[in-house]
């Protein structure tokens, strides 16, 4: 059981700050921090933590759920991650911390924005593809 999962066992939830660009414009690194909490009721468009199979920890956001795995990618990023199984998910985010303020998941301006990353997310990854077959020219 890692920390966050004894820590969210005993006190119902826990707070991290995120390191790496992944989730920006959300979460920006090292400034912002989450809460997580046990993930009982897991969506789509969830943004969760997971323990990827070399036990990095990560934080991205649920692009499809399968059967039995997830497909996952930062709200920055363009390349998803897929086949993470549900027993790698540690934690799902509740809400997050601005500075002193705190914005739950269930705020209107925080749906409006996953409304949009959402929307834009196939444009972003055809701007990847566009770029990366540029660059072989």
């Amino acid at each position: 059981m890692t920390d966050y999962e004894q820590a969210i066992e005993k006190y119902g939830f826990f707070i991290a700050t995120p390191i790496g660009t992944s989730m920006l414009p959300l979460l920006r690194e090292r400034l912002d921090t989450v809460k997580l909490v046990a993930p009982t009721n897991i969506k789509k468009h969830d943004v969760v933590l997971y323990m990827r199979n070399d036990k990095t920890l990560v934080l991205h956001r649920i692009i499809r759920v399968h059967k039995d795995t997830f497909t996952m990618c930062g709200d920055n990023q363009c390349i998803l991650e897929k086949h993470i199984k549900r027993s790698q998910i540690i934690a799902v985010m509740e809400g997050f911390y601005r500075e002193e303020e705190y914005f739950p998941c269930t705020d209107k301006n925080y749906q409006k924005y996953v409304r949009k990353i959402i929307f834009k997310r196939p444009f972003k990854y055809l701007k990847h593809l566009i770029k990366k077959i540029l660059k072989r020219k």
